[in-house]
């Protein structure tokens, strides 16, 4: 029996009896309690909701030990071996963005504050959360969050990041730094709200090229990883973004938004306007790639400098948009019949290389409706349209369906339908790019993709789905890192299993994913993936502190993995070296007290006795056997 038959069988029978044995509650989960310490954030989308969508911030220890940015997001990326490198999503289509212009080059994006991602704190007291962990090869993070009611409903914030990590291998060091400053308002009655934010993001990376030999390490005949060749030695990558984010909104009519205000009653049957929302952005992205040595065996061609390359590309534009919605302003009324929320956008974009410059004015009318006729029953739709320039004729339409089977408290789970359709332009990046490695200039056709999906999920303990996508003139980058267009269609399907489940002290995570591609070679992905990890939960001394030791599993199957371009800060076919079948092992434990988490985690331990090499990226090994040490400690005063 095969290795990933094996932890598929695994797995599987874990699942069943663990389904089976399922309690209601978290092992670490305590019955919540109103108090002054209680913190809760809202994101950028709050238009879309008569109160504040709130979400508690996450205190539990479980899963804690997982404080790499990327991580946080999806355990499914191949990387170069570093905390804060470069990394490939290896579920494509995962999400669908709105259409526009897009760059093209989205290799670092997750180690990037991005507007999306921002948290806007509701607290009652001035909150503060500091996070450090400290691992092998010189790794450090560093996280501060911070929240302050200066005045009533006038609130001040920042979020502060900093990650560097020397790597094991030469000329691997990363050093990132995030800062985003932030600001929200809302008068009295929440008739007027405004929110806004300050980014400020320098990320820079060492590019070694990958190993030279890769014998050296497949075999384990150098184990001082320091003294194995690699192909670039005076090479990095630089990335500056920076941004400036508003967002105001008006209530047309007057609206009492506590339930329990004595003219709340007098106003239940008054018309309602509506709510009218402006959003204004601004942000200026630089990417620098620079390198001293002249290395003919990884690079063949140097078309402006012969000594060294010094390639920066910049992007930059402001973005305005006016929105009219309709959001539930009554809190006394669970759901609204018909919500519609209608925009127009308007950017503004500049694109420079070494010699030219280009602007861009785009129009995009995008809308959205939602129809619930009952508290369980939910239809969705959203449409958008690019007009002007690069990106005119774009368009994506979605929608979903989404049934409760039974009632909002007591029910069997929930059953999700969802569409998609995109008609739409490829990054700017694969038509029109200038360095002193690669030149092209191409015009592609417009990418379509259309998928459809179903999904199950029973409350947070369980989802599972298929989704099935047909895509035609997609673009990527060939064994040569240069761009082509594959304009025939070609199939990819996507069958995914979550869970989450508590049995007695017990806690079983597992994320599984079998993906496949008809049609075509020129998208490359592992069949099969997989991460799994358990816990075992104690509380010490009456509850003061929780004690929590466990194991975490990951897996993928075996195929040629796309190789790195560092000159591109993207990655491209290749069809030498398979990469795959290999499980890392973490171990950990994690520990509550009152509220301060620790973890001590030894990382990848199975290195020690597994002769398989591993790598998630051809000539990047991972790291080798590594202790890693966390704190946190959240302060309220």
């Amino acid at each position: 029996m095969t290795l990933p038959t094996k932890f598929i069988l695994g797995s599987f029978l874990l699942l069943c009896s663990t389904l089976l044995l399922a309690s209601p509650y978290p092992a670490d989960s305590l019955r919540p309690k109103r108090d002054s310490t209680r913190v809760t954030y809202f994101s950028n989308d709050f238009e879309k909701f008569g109160l504040l969508n709130l979400h508690a911030t996450d205190t539990a220890i479980t899963g804690f030990q997982n404080y790499d940015p990327l991580y946080k997001k999806s355990r499914f990326f191949a990387t170069l071996g570093n905390i804060g490198q470069a990394q490939l999503n290896l579920l494509p289509f995962s999400s669908s963005s709105q259409s526009g212009f897009d760059y093209g080059i989205h290799t670092f994006d997750n180690y990037i504050y991005k507007n999306d991602s921002v948290r806007y704190y509701k607290i009652f007291k001035t909150y503060t959360d500091l996070e450090y962990v400290q691992g092998a090869n010189k790794e450090l993070f560093f996280h501060a969050v911070f929240s302050r009611n200066l005045y009533k409903s006038l609130n001040i914030g920042f979020d502060f990041r900093v990650l560097s990590s020397i790597g094991a291998y030469l000329q691997q060091k990363t050093n990132h730094v995030n800062f985003v400053l932030t600001t929200q308002y809302f008068t009295k009655n929440r008739r007027y709200g405004v929110i806004a934010n300050l980014r400020i993001n320098f990320l820079k990376s060492q590019e070694n090229g990958g190993t030279r030999y890769d014998s050296l390490y497949d075999q384990n005949l150098e184990t001082n990883r320091q003294i194995i060749a690699i192909n670039l030695s005076q090479a990095q990558n630089r990335i500056r973004d920076n941004g400036f984010f508003m967002k105001h909104y008006f209530n047309l009519s007057r609206h009492v938004i506590n339930p329990n205000d004595s003219t709340h009653h007098d106003l239940k049957n008054q018309l309602e306007l509506g709510r009218l929302v402006y959003t204004f952005e601004y942000n200026r992205q630089i990417q620098d790639y620079i390198a001293n040595d002249r290395n003919a065996n990884f690079y063949q061609d140097f078309f402006l400098d012969t000594i060294g390359t010094r390639d920066s590309i910049t992007v930059s534009g402001f973005t305005n948009i006016l929105t009219w919605t309709n959001p539930n302003f009554k809190p006394d009324r669970k759901n609204r019949l018909v919500q519609v929320e209608a925009s127009i956008k308007q950017r503004y974009l500049e694109i420079s290389d070494h010699y030219w410059r280009r602007y861009f004015i785009q129009f995009t009318p995008f809308g959205e409706i939602s129809f619930q006729p009952f508290a369980t029953l939910v239809l969705k739709a959203y449409a958008d349209y690019v007009i002007g320039d690069y990106n005119g004729g774009d368009m994506s339409l979605k929608a979903s369906l989404s049934q409760t089977l039974g009632g909002e408290k007591r029910n069997a789970g929930m059953i999700s339908v969802n569409g998609f359709y995109a008609f739409q332009k490829p990054g700017w990046f694969y038509e029109h790019f200038l360095g002193n490695n690669f030149i092209w200039d191409n015009a592609w056709r417009q990418q379509g993709i259309i998928s459809g999906g179903i999904t199950y999920s029973f409350k947070n303990f369980l989802s599972a789905g298929v989704n099935i996508s047909r895509i035609n003139n997609f673009v990527y980058l060939d064994s040569s890192a240069y761009p082509q267009q594959y304009t025939p269609q070609f199939g990819y399907l996507n069958v995914f299993l979550t869970e989450n489940i508590p049995v007695g002290k017990f806690i079983f995570r597992g994320q599984f994913v079998y993906q496949t591609v008809q049609g075509t070679n020129v998208m490359r992905l592992p069949t099969f993936m997989g991460t799994f990890s358990t816990y075992f939960t104690q509380p010490l001394f009456h509850g003061a502190a929780t004690f929590q030791p466990g194991l975490s599993l990951k897996y993928n199957s075996l195929y040629y993995g796309n190789s790195y371009m560092p000159a591109l800060r993207s990655f491209y076919l290749q069809d030498k070296k398979q990469i795959g079948d290999y499980l890392c092992m973490d171990v950990f434990i994690n520990l509550k007290i009152q509220r301060a988490r620790i973890f001590v985690m030894y990382s990848h331990f199975n290195a020690a006795f597994m002769k398989n090499p591993y790598y998630t990226v051809p000539h990047y090994p991972m790291q080798d056997a590594a202790f890693r040490f966390g704190l946190t400690w959240r302060f309220h005063d």
